[in-house]
């Protein structure tokens, strides 16, 4: 299973069901943020399945179980493709992580936060 297909799960719980996350489970989401290696999915992954695994976030790991399914349902069926608009290709070599996780799950959790308020509320001129 692809690490990213996980981070991206992740990801989409943040932006669409962040409701699920207590105030006490958003607060630790922030600490272990700090925690992410910088181009390592694989270990990014992990961090947040082991976060998962406690018996309080049964609803999240749920609903992250299920955007996985989805996920990597859809991304099987382009396998060996991976095209990207207009047909371009990742710059990425295949076999080196995108380094834009930890940025997209970073962003994810900065906007979702609802310990981020004081940011939104700022007026901008």
């Amino acid at each position: 299973m692809s690490s990213q297909n996980s981070i991206q799960a992740f990801i989409q719980i943040l932006n669409s069901q962040s409701q699920l996350i207590s105030l006490a489970d958003w607060e630790e989401l922030q600490q272990i943020r700090s925690n992410f290696p910088e181009d390592d999915d694989e270990e990014i992954a992990e961090i947040l399945e082991e976060w998962l695994q406690t018996a309080s976030r049964s609803q999240l790991l749920t609903a992250y179980e299920q955007n996985l399914e989805i996920i990597t349902a859809e991304s099987s069926i382009d396998v060996g493709k991976n095209l990207g608009i207009a047909k371009s290709t990742s710059q990425t070599p295949p076999d080196k992580p995108s380094p834009s996780s930890k940025e997209l799950l970073d962003n994810a959790i900065k906007i979702n936060a609802p310990l981020s308020d004081k940011q939104k509320s700022q007026p901008t001129q």
